[in-house]
């Protein structure tokens, strides 16, 4: 399990916090240009990997009963990139560190996402909802590693964009 708190100002959320008491390890951002982890009191910077191209992305990705199986075979480019278990929180923050390159969820609420906007963007990653408006009124969410990534991505859950 792992503790989400998000701080608002006027509706967005500008620090965050993703703690995860059973690894002894927690995420957080400073400003919107620094995020960290700290693991066993070491703290160390976030950074996504923006060397990622689509071709050697590695995928986080999870429909938690939001896509039928009539839907998910309208995004089979989804279905064989889908890589690694999505454990929710614990995906993006891994995405934050670098060691995925997209993740993909539906369904998230605001309790789900507001709190690691702010950390993934000051990882340097892009996070929106799959029809691209902001990922702060929650839903389906990818976050991704680079502008080229997310473009292609989006194209491709068109299909199943609500």
């Amino acid at each position: 399990w792992s503790n989400l708190i998000s701080l608002n100002y006027k509706g967005n959320p500008v620090i965050g916090l993703a703690n995860f008491p059973i690894l002894k390890k927690f995420y957080f951002n400073t400003s919107i240009k620094n995020a960290y982890v700290s693991e066993n009191g070491v703290k160390k910077k976030l950074k996504v990997n923006r060397k990622a191209t689509f071709s050697n992305m590695k995928m986080s990705a999870a429909f938690h009963g939001g896509l039928t199986l009539k839907q998910q075979n309208k995004i089979p480019q989804i279905l064989k990139r889908m890589q690694f278990p999505c454990v929710d929180a614990l995906s993006y923050s891994h995405f934050t560190e670098g060691k995925v390159d997209v993740v993909l969820q539906c369904l998230n609420k605001i309790w789900d996402i507001q709190p690691l906007i702010p950390i993934i963007e000051a990882a340097g990653g892009i996070v929106t909802t799959w029809n691209n408006q902001d990922a702060t009124r929650a839903g389906n969410i990818i976050c991704s590693s680079n502008k080229s990534i997310h473009s292609k991505i989006l194209k491709i859950l068109k299909p199943v964009s609500k």
